[in-house]
């Protein structure tokens, strides 16, 4: 409950009040002055003030450690009577006998001061309120938690008071004498101890003014803490001045309060510098968190695009995969279906010779398809000097199977530009799926005749790939020519992607492409690299 930062200090307190109070319990049970009064010729501690501090001491070791806690309770209701017995003497003017129980309060009695060996009424309220503290220190009622924390305040307060008297001076005659009359270090203990405690509840009372983080705490320590300096300077100035006549009493409060009001206009001052500070830094840390925010909207929207691209990027290589794949697929199954039907040896060992040179095809195209995947975005696009004549001749190889079903007749001219700057991925898909397309919507009535070729045009080069099949309908069909899935003919492979996918390409890469056909006729496609 009460393992704060400041239990530490706490403990060390109350080891040197139950300290104190031995100590002084010695000097009056041997009668040394020394460690009666401290101050020589100033008010002697009491016996039952020491005894009063050491029932202190001990019952806030007890809350510190939270041990023993009835006997602390029990502790704390002593201290509580001892208190309050010793100021009923006081305010009723009786005797109960307890002020020299133990030992006869000598000093006073040569003096002849009335009610020898009795504490202060200002340290007989304190002792008593500190026993009431105690009994209510673990109640959780706020109702309660308050009246403890101003109580503490009160106990603060009249000790303070009683020091400030010891700090200026402050003669018997004076009315201040109700608070003098207590030892300079009974004042001193009781005001650390109240303060201590009030700790143990930093954040109620006005010790939550001085201990919170925020800005109007750090003000009221700024200027507090330098208020009550200047009042204590100018006070001691002041009487000191008005004690050796150089000043009259009235000049004095005057010189006080025009003194008091220039410290506090530099109190204000640099209370306000201290704040406007704060304020800079608070805006600083705005500013700052505003270009964060912006700067972290950037990056989400570079985030949300790259991935959109990746996305994108995912999905035609997805499309890409799932149609390059099947071309070569279907060709392995008309090799096969061949190669079943022949029954020539030699036939038989060309088939496979074919079969494996598509098999091999087909593991390059997947691996480098699977490059693909493990490069970043848009290296896909990363230009190459290709050769034609090469890229064909290999799918020529991955086609034969197709080839000698449809008995096709391909032909191919790339003599206008042999080689073309380009993705090697794009433009194997591009040769891929005009090929297979101009195998796949054949015409049944007569033997496909595939070309293709390249031109030069200015510094553009061009492919054309024309062929005599079924054709399309452009005028019904020509907005539609490139979508994604849309198809034209009746044919159990067309799935509308390899048009969809070869544009994409195309145009990824900066370039067009355009088509001219007719049905029954043919159609040509026309790519500008």
């Amino acid at each position: 409950m009460y393992q704060n930062k400041n239990a530490r200090k706490l403990y060390w307190i109350a080891v040197f009040t139950i300290i104190l109070g031995l100590a002084v319990s010695l000097g009056w049970a041997f009668d040394i002055a020394l460690l009666k009064t401290i101050v020589p010729h100033y008010v002697s501690m009491k016996l039952n003030t020491a005894l009063g501090f050491i029932l202190t001491g001990i019952v806030l070791l007890l809350v510190i450690k939270e041990k023993w806690l009835q006997f602390a309770a029990i502790t704390s209701v002593v201290l509580a009577v001892l208190g309050f017995t010793s100021l009923f003497q006081d305010v009723f003017g009786y005797n109960l006998g307890i002020d020299q129980l133990l030992i006869d309060d000598l000093d006073a009695i040569r003096m002849g001061q009335p009610s020898p060996g009795r504490p202060s009424p200002t340290t007989s309220l304190c002792f008593g309120l500190f026993g009431l503290i105690f009994l209510a220190i673990r109640s959780t009622n706020n109702h309660i938690k308050n009246i403890r924390q101003y109580a503490l305040h009160l106990i603060t307060l009249i000790s303070f008071i009683a020091i400030v008297g010891y700090l200026f001076r402050v003669p018997a005659s004076y009315k201040l004498s109700f608070f003098t009359s207590m030892a300079i270090h009974t004042s001193i203990t009781l005001f650390i101890l109240s303060i201590a405690v009030s700790y143990l509840y930093s954040g109620l009372g006005i010790i939550g003014l001085f201990t919170g983080g925020r800005i109007g705490n750090i003000m009221a320590r700024n200027l507090f803490k330098r208020s009550l300096i200047a009042v204590l300077i100018l006070g001691y100035v002041q009487l000191s001045l008005v004690r050796l006549d150089l000043v009259s009493i009235e000049f004095g409060i005057a010189l006080f309060a025009t003194s008091y009001l220039l410290i506090s206009l530099h109190s204000l001052w640099s209370t306000a510098q201290l704040l406007n500070g704060t304020d800079m830094s608070r805006k600083k840390a705005e500013n700052e968190l505003i270009a964060t925010n912006k700067n972290l909207e950037k990056i989400v929207q570079e985030r949300t695009g790259y991935l959109t691209k990746q996305n994108k990027q995912l999905e035609d290589f997805a499309h890409i995969v799932s149609h390059n794949l099947r071309g070569p697929t279907s060709n392995l199954k008309a090799l096969l279906y061949f190669y079943e039907k022949e029954k020539s040896i030699e036939e038989r060992d060309i088939i496979i010779g074919k079969f494996e040179k598509t098999v091999v095809n087909l593991g390059t195209t997947l691996d480098d398809l699977l490059e693909v995947v493990t490069i970043r975005h848009e290296s896909k696009k990363e230009r190459g000097k290709l050769n034609f004549e090469v890229l064909f001749s290999k799918l020529i190889d991955t086609y034969q199977g197709k080839i000698m079903e449809s008995s096709a007749k391909i032909t191919s001219d790339f003599s206008a530009a042999p080689t073309v700057e380009y993705s090697s991925v794009y433009l194997e898909s591009i040769l891929h799926n005009l090929l297979s397309n101009a195998i796949k919507y054949r015409s049944s009535d007569r033997e496909p005749s595939i070309h293709f070729e390249t031109y030069t045009q200015g510094d553009k080069i061009g492919l054309i790939a024309r062929d005599n099949g079924l054709g399309i309908d452009l005028a019904l069909n020509g907005s539609r020519l490139f979508g994604l899935h849309n198809t034209f003919h009746r044919h159990p492979e067309a799935k509308g992607v390899g048009l969809f996918i070869t544009k994409a390409q195309v145009e990824g890469m900066g370039g067009e492409i355009k088509v001219k056909s007719e049905v029954n006729i043919g159609t040509t496609f026309e790519v500008v690299f």
